[in-house]
């Protein structure tokens, strides 16, 4: 793919696999231009261990501006998109973009944006979506020009220089503007369980098994998760690479609400991968629903209350579907507020539901 400009001064590409110490090298300069970007100066992009594998995915890709030097061409700005990796999601597209400042004004990001949307159409996505600081007019400007909308804005999204920032989320849909959207649901609890001793603990490595069995019930049991049963754990050996690593550090947990001997209910938990994120957890809650109604996830929210404060973290984040009221609901009672709303996010068994950003803030 190529977009050259009718002047020949500025073409917009996409990045080859062999010019990953090239494109890093554009991203380290940019980053120390700017503090509105999402990383630190120094620290990579999670895409710039393998270029070729990200882009083998089918639904990612970094597109590059280059314009000819006095000698070699040079690299002035990248965008790099990435798709959804689950089905539900795959057709919303994240963008993220960086200029060089002594490019900044010449219409190299609006290029850059304009071929991303031609490629995202091309892949069959339906949305692109970004975050950009509540304090970057100049980006805010442009985005709305480009016809991104609002979503609502995340608080204390960043921490730089010692200072929380907040993000808007911006949204633009580029497509199924035919596919009908999920009616609000309100599913009733099942007939109240019956048990007796409740356990809320990290998960083992000796839990794979029946971690493995849970996990492909939940994900069968209700159109609330982003990932279907068929998209779980492939076997007992993977669940159990995956909860041991789960245990590795202090940065990550899952952990299990075990009812009577039985898997009843879930919780994950996982820190920012950047500095300037290190101060949010996200978090994963998923619950049999036999279980429903019977303060299970409650008791597993009030862990992750204790979890965050020993850390001493500022923000607990999460996403749900927006069609699913309860859980809404539930969130809210437990001291999640919504933030942003993702419209049109997710596609699921023809349908598409908005996705929902909540969070909760700890301390100062």
């Amino acid at each position: 793919m190529r977009d050259t400009n009718p002047l020949g001064s500025l073409s917009i590409r996409e990045a080859r696999p062999s010019e990953r110490r090239a494109l890093l090298a554009l991203v380290a300069r940019i980053d120390a231009e700017s503090d509105f970007l999402l990383r630190e100066p120094g620290e990579r992009p999670f895409w710039g261990r393998d270029l070729a594998a990200f882009q083998a995915s089918g639904n990612a890709t970094i597109l590059v501006a280059e314009t000819p030097g006095n000698g070699p061409t040079e690299l002035v700005g990248y965008l790099s998109a990435c798709g959804g990796r689950f089905r539900r999601n795959r057709g919303a597209v994240t963008l993220a973009v960086g200029v060089r400042r002594d490019w900044n004004g010449r219409g190299v990001a609006t290029r850059l944006f304009a071929a991303a949307e031609g490629w995202a159409r091309r892949t069959g996505a339906h949305r692109l979506e970004l975050t950009v600081a509540e304090s970057n007019t100049r980006a805010l400007s442009l985005y709305e020009r480009l016809g991104f909308l609002d979503e609502g804005l995340m608080r204390d999204a960043l921490r730089v220089g010692g200072a929380w920032r907040s993000e808007r989320l911006m949204g633009k849909g580029i497509g199924a503007e035919d596919v009908p959207e999920w009616p609000t649901l309100t599913p009733e609890p099942p007939p109240p369980a019956r048990i007796g001793r409740l356990e809320i603990r990290p998960a083992l490595p000796a839990d794979a098994a029946a971690y493995l069995a849970y996990d492909r019930a939940v994900r069968s049991e209700t159109h609330f998760l982003m990932r279907t049963a068929a998209e779980s754990l492939p076997d007992a050996a993977a669940a159990r690479r995956f909860l041991a690593e789960q245990r590795i550090g202090d940065r990550t947990a899952t952990l299990l609400a075990v009812a009577d001997g039985a898997i009843a209910g879930s919780l994950s938990l996982w820190t920012g991968a950047y500095a300037r994120t290190a101060h949010e957890a996200g978090l994963g809650l998923a619950v049999r629903r036999d279980f429903w109604a019977l303060g299970i996830g409650g008791r597993l929210l009030a862990a992750a209350d204790l979890w965050m404060r020993a850390r001493r973290l500022h923000r607990l984040s999460l996403w749900v579907f927006g069609h699913n009221s309860r859980a809404r609901r539930f969130y809210e009672k437990h001291g999640f507020q919504e933030e942003a709303v993702a419209r049109r996010h997710s596609l699921i068994d023809g349908r598409l539901t908005d996705h929902v950003l909540m969070a909760k803030l700890y301390g100062e």
